[in-house]
């Protein structure tokens, strides 16, 4: 079924067979979704991979309390990736002390590149270059550069790049040190671009590579066999949303924008996929806006079962007030689907043009309502959207990641 990935695998490995003997150290919060997903396409190409996941003291613990769960939901990938086992790659979780509170939380980077600079003396792990994902995890990078002198990369993704280093004077000069330190920087948004340079990156050094989706999971099939597998109505117009119910995300705007739809549509669903602190608060919205019938919420989903959502769906909708470049995107656009989503971050360097999707403005319920009553009376080009999504298939944007790895090594 993979003959043309093993196909394409192989010529790469000619193409980039002065990586062969690259041993990258893979620093992460976790170890999942993009990461992984962009970690099994580049192992092929190198000697090993190495992921390191510092994780706090105590966080399987708090996990177990379900208030503290919700409160602390970012631990849980990280918490979950350091009990996976998986071939072809060695994943360590450098243990530091930290508690709940804003100064200690400063204090988290420099206490997690120390744990981290003794758990690779005491494992003895070899390395001959860094790739740190975010920018909040790029003093342990800097530090590991400085002390085993090897290069180093960073992925810059989203809250790292638009929010975190404009929060005060401390997170800015983290910031701009940690960017001087690296070598080369990958980010995953135009948009992203703008805010580097704002910190001091070099224009030389950066290089824009969104994220993209697993050609192995995400692809079309039926709509009607799909929803068959998912016991959700045929007759039915689905709109899906995926993502954590988070502020950020927007899920408010969907909901009051699906009260303006009921009144003009009786056969349109919207499916939301994710967990998060706002369930509870949008469940009562829901119910208050007597849509109960009309919104469903089914909690988080691995990875792996995404797709089959997706392909049961007529058109994705992501009401986001803010982003770097969303995966859901490039994945959604695979399986086919037409987009509906917000003007904001990299999302508009995706939907470039009318043929996928309609852009409106965030924390618009009104405009949300308008672009999915057009959307839903739209006939959409799914080949079209099916040929465009293969730019952000992870085996075109490795070659893009491989180029940098190239020059990070030979300009070091």
């Amino acid at each position: 079924m993979y003959e043309w990935f093993i196909r394409d695998m192989r010529l790469g490995i000619i193409q980039y067979s002065n990586l062969a003997s690259q041993k990258l150290l893979l620093i992460a919060p976790h170890f999942k979704v993009f990461i992984r997903d962009q970690a099994i396409y580049l192992r092929p190409y190198l000697n090993s991979i190495t992921v390191l996941i510092p994780i706090a003291y105590f966080s399987d613990i708090l996990l177990k309390f379900p208030l503290l769960k919700t409160r602390f939901s970012y631990l849980k990938l990280g918490v979950e990736s350091c009990n996976e086992l998986l071939q072809d790659f060695v994943i360590i979780s450098p243990k530091f002390f930290s508690l709940p509170c804003e100064m200690l939380r400063r204090r988290n980077c420099y206490l997690a590149a120390r744990s981290c600079i003794k758990t690779l003396s005491k494992k003895s792990i070899e390395f001959s270059l860094l790739h740190v994902h975010f920018l909040d995890n790029g003093i342990i990078g800097a530090r590991l550069k400085e002390i085993y002198s090897k290069p180093l990369v960073i992925t810059a993704h989203g809250s790292d790049v638009y929010d975190m280093p404009f929060r005060d004077n401390w997170y800015r000069n983290l910031s701009k040190h940690v960017l001087k330190e690296t070598d080369q920087i990958i980010t995953v948004s135009k948009y992203n671009v703008e805010k580097l340079l704002s910190l001091g990156a070099s224009l030389n050094k950066l290089h824009v590579i969104p994220n993209g989706y697993d050609e192995r999971l995400f692809g079309p099939i039926p709509t009607h066999v799909a929803r068959e597998n998912l016991g959700l109505p045929v007759n039915k117009k689905i709109l899906l949303s995926v993502g954590n119910l988070v502020d950020v995300k927007g899920h408010i705007y969907l909901v009051n924008a699906m009260h303006f739809v009921s009144k003009k549509r009786s056969d349109v669903i919207l499916i939301i996929v994710g967990s998060g602190v706002l369930r509870e608060y949008l469940e009562k919205r829901v119910k208050r806006l007597g849509l109960s019938d009309r919104i469903i919420f089914i909690g988080s989903r691995p990875h792996e079962e995404i797709p089959i959502w997706m392909n049961a769906c007529d058109l994705f909708v992501l009401p986001s007030l803010s982003e770097g470049f969303p995966t859901v995107i490039p994945e959604a656009m695979a399986c086919g689907k037409p987009i509906v989503a917000t003007k904001v971050g990299g999302i508009p360097e995706a939907i470039t043009c009318d043929y996928l999707g309609i852009l409106v403005n965030p924390k618009s319920s009104e405009m949300l309502f308008s672009a999915i009553l057009e959307a839903l009376e739209k006939r959409w080009e799914i080949e079209a959207i099916l040929q465009y999504a293969k730019k952000y298939s992870w085996a075109n944007l490795t070659k893009q990641i491989l180029r940098v790895y190239q020059k990070t090594v030979e300009n070091y």
